[in-house]
């Protein structure tokens, strides 16, 4: 998953006596003091034939098979720090720590939450490699049901028989293992015993593409105990290309269209401005920044535009719309006597390792919808928060949301609005429902009921408290041009306007019934390969796979 999930963690916002939340996100920020290994930013070129906006998932791994496939010069910018190769030891400790999420480089935005009371902060991260440095390090291809729905809904060549190859592609460079289960901490054993008490069959290969509903261990993008990020991944082994700019603290400030065609971009690099020529630009900023960029750009709903204030470039009704999401629904406990300490003495404890899966009464193709998954560990990131959470996740949630801009332009963040648990049949509700009988049945299993404790107090019923699971997706659906929500073509090709791209999670038409970091990687790649008219032997033949480099990465970096 993206970022531990949960409004009830959230909603009651604290304070650190070192460092207040911003007005933003209930997350305190740490002093800028201490991220003084980043690389600075670099002269940018006057022109360029790819302009790469986003170093996330999708824009790492584009730009490394457009580095690594030709000789045409890109410029890859991400808004947040570079902190160079992993080898050179200068990443933040949290952020390789894959035990915890941390929040040092967290880009959080705020809706209301589904209870009506306080906020629900939707985690970004604002650094190369973006979620892929912030995350729980869960590791998904989805099911090939997922994949040839793509195709169906009108986008050749996106069924899971082509984008097989990618998947298995980017699943090798992010180094995907298995926990074995004698690595499994003692509540996320439990949590699996329950499962199988209760009738889910044990799994030890939860990432087969045709796997099936069961429960096991999660496999992961972990090595050595540090999160193994997309710029690990993709970036490192193209780096030291002649042909690639990577400039970390460099944000978009908006694309220039000229005769219906994207011809570069105005950049800002702290408070200096630049602009950049671009053969193509491709927006990889995630799937809340994508669409607000876009809108920024004056490419989305004539009227809401006019609206805003903003000259209108090109009319594309889609862009913002059909936001998806896995919704949550959660049940905290304090824990057994002792457990906090106990865990806090493990010298690895990663507070993610299993994960169930099961279909729903409402699922009507594909192996399962509903996802279980247990939070335990000392060292959540969440200070005050009881030290166990079971979630259950609806994977195919019908609810769409939306992004748009704020009133005031000047505001950096846009405005998201989820409406978890909204969809008029009444399906994601349905799932979620499901998906806590399933966990209140596994907490009268006796080894997991040993080990939660009593349950933490709540303000509100589950079902009315619904949470994000940070997977967002879709905001800038891919589909034909019939579609007139469609946004991008299948070549991740924007329909208003010609020379601008899309590459990233908010093209997907539906969501994948998994956690999205790979599928986004895979998207990456195929855009890129689209670009170049190349096909995945020759990006797998190109990037071979290296050593990574080893847990002394922790050691040496602050």
């Amino acid at each position: 998953m993206t970022h531990t999930p949960g409004a009830d963690k959230h909603t009651t916002p604290y304070t650190s006596p070192a460092t207040a939340p911003t007005e933003h996100s209930s997350h305190p920020q740490p002093p800028i003091s201490e991220r003084t290994q980043a690389l600075p930013a670099p002269a940018l070129p006057d022109a360029v034939d790819t302009l790469v906006i986003g170093g996330g998932t999708g824009g790492a791994t584009l730009t490394a098979v457009l580095s690594a496939l030709s000789e045409q010069t890109v410029l890859l910018v991400e808004a947040g720090p570079d902190y160079g190769p992993a080898q050179d030891g200068n990443w933040p400790a949290d952020v390789l720590d894959a035990r915890s999420i941390p929040l040092s480089h967290d880009y959080a935005i705020a809706q209301p939450a589904t209870s009506g009371k306080g906020i629900l902060d939707l985690p970004r991260a604002r650094v190369l490699g973006g979620c892929s440095s912030h995350n729980g390090c869960t590791a998904s291809i989805g099911a090939a049901q997922d994949y040839d729905e793509w195709a169906a809904l009108g986008n050749p060549g996106w069924d899971a028989h082509s984008v097989l190859p990618l998947l298995e592609w980017v699943r090798d460079r992010f180094r995907v293992r298995r926990y074995s289960v004698d690595e499994l901490t003692e509540p996320q054993r439990a949590f699996v015993a329950a499962g199988t008490a209760v009738g889910l069959p044990f799994a030890d290969d939860l990432d087969d593409i045709g796997a099936a509903e069961g429960i096991g261990p999660m496999p992961v993008n972990i090595v050595d105990g540090y999160r193994y990020n997309a710029a690990f991944a993709f970036l490192d082994a193209v780096r030291d290309h002649a042909n690639l700019t990577i400039a970390g603290s460099t944000a978009l400030e908006r694309i220039e269209v000229q005769d219906g065609r994207a011809t570069g971009a105005w950049l800002m690099q702290g408070e200096d401005r630049h602009y950049v020529r671009a053969e193509r630009i491709v927006l990889a900023a995630g799937a809340y920044h994508s669409p607000a960029l876009l809108l920024r750009s004056g490419i989305g709903p004539a009227e809401e535009l006019e609206g805003l204030g903003v000259d209108v470039v090109a009319h594309a009704p889609g862009v913002g719309k059909h936001l998806l999401d896995h919704s949550c629904v959660q049940l905290d406990f304090h824990g057994r006597s002792g457990l906090v300490e106990d865990l806090a003495a493990l010298s690895w404890n990663p507070d993610e390792q299993t994960v169930g899966r099961q279909r729903s009464s409402r699922c009507d193709e594909g192996p399962y919808d509903l996802h279980v998954f247990m939070v335990a560990g000392a060292n959540s990131g969440h200070p005050g928060l009881p030290p166990i959470t079971l979630y259950g996740g609806a994977m195919r949630a019908r609810s769409e949301g939306t992004v748009t801009l704020p009133a005031d332009l000047d505001a950096s963040r846009p405005v998201v609005h989820h409406r978890y648990g909204t969809d008029p049949e009444g399906y994601d509700r349905q799932v979620l429902s499901e998906a806590l009988d399933l966990l209140r049945s596994m907490t009268a299993v006796p080894e997991l009921a040993a080990v939660l404790g009593e349950p933490a107090p709540r303000e509100h019923d589950p079902l009315d408290n619904i949470v994000n699971y940070c997977h967002p997706a879709g905001s800038c659906k891919m589909g034909p041009a019939s579609d007139p929500m469609a946004v991008v073509d299948a070549r991740g090709a924007v329909h208003a306007v010609e020379g601008l791209f899309v590459a990233d999670a908010s093209i997907m038409p539906a969501i994948t019934r998994g956690n999205i970091n790979l599928p986004t990687a895979m998207i990456g790649a195929k855009v890129a390969l689209g670009l170049l008219g190349r096909s995945p032997a020759d990006i797998i033949a190109a990037l071979p796979l290296t050593e990574p480099a080893t847990a002394s990465i922790l050691e040496t970096s602050k």
